[in-house]
Order: C-alpha cells, then sequence, then structure tokens
C-alpha cells in the first residue's frame, strides 16, 4: 500500500464573486481537523467516569499569503460580523491512472478568526478557520 503525500493537496473556496478559486498555491499550511465532543455522564456512585458520544465536527485551518486573491476573500471578514458561509472543497489526493479514487472534503464552511499578520519589510500573511456548518461530504467527485 502506497502511502499518500501532500504535494497533491488542494483548497478551493468561493471568491468574492461567488465562483470557485484553488488557493493551495497561496497557502503555507492547511489541514483538516474532525473533533467529535463527549458527554460525561457518570452517576454520584459511579466508581469510575463514562462517557457518551456527542456531536461531531470539522475545520479546516488555513495558512498563507495575503494577495489579490486571498483579500478579496478573507479581508472583507475582519471585524465584521457575517451569516454567509462559504463553499470548500479539500483534496486530499486526486484520482489517478492507477485506480486510485480521489479522495475529496467538501461542504458549506464559516470563516473564523481571520488573522492577518506580518512585520516591516516581509510578507504579509492571513490565517483563518474554515469551520464546517453541518456534515462534511467526503466524495471521490471533485466540485
Amino acid at each position: 500500500m502506497a502511502n499518500k503525500i501532500y504535494k497533491d493537496m488542494r483548497i478551493k473556496i468561493d471568491n468574492a464573486a461567488g465562483s470557485i478559486t484553488d488557493i493551495t498555491s497561496y497557502l503555507s499550511s492547511a489541514s483538516l481537523r474532525a473533533v467529535q465532543d463527549i458527554i460525561e455522564d457518570t452517576s454520584l456512585a459511579d466508581e469510575e467516569r463514562s462517557h457518551l458520544f456527542g456531536l461531531a465536527s470539522a475545520s479546516i485551518p488555513l495558512a498563507g499569503m495575503v494577495n489579490t486573491t486571498t483579500d478579496a476573500i478573507f479581508g472583507p471578514l475582519v471585524g465584521n460580523r457575517t451569516t454567509a458561509t462559504k463553499t470548500i472543497e479539500y483534496r486530499a489526493y486526486p484520482t489517478n491512472t492507477t485506480g486510485n479514487v480521489g479522495r475529496f472534503y467538501k461542504g458549506e464552511v464559516l470563516l473564523t478568526a481571520v488573522e492577518y499578520s506580518g512585520s516591516v519589510n516581509s510578507l504579509e500573511t492571513f490565517s483563518a478557520e474554515a469551520t464546517f456548518d453541518g456534515l462534511v461530504n467526503r466524495t471521490s467527485a471533485q466540485l
């Protein structure tokens, strides 16, 4: 079995006009984070803690360089409250000619924790958390 590498990873997101845009070349890091809450249901007489499964969630932390493309996507969210979601696609790897089926995670996200940073005479960078609003669709087909 071949190990997967991130050279084929791609991130696509709605731009300011609503068109799906590949921002991979502007990113310095991205990851897919899955979280499942647990609920403690220990009784007073129990000798050990017990837990139940809670709600599941996923997010994609992003970091990269600020340019006209990324600023148009993330800039309007700095300091402004919005309920607008963006469509995102996280491609772990594509379908290839040897029959390996691609793996894509996609859905609607809320962009939170948008941060711009940098220092004098350095590139301006951004970071953001893209938190899925509802289910994450794992599929072999891209957007």
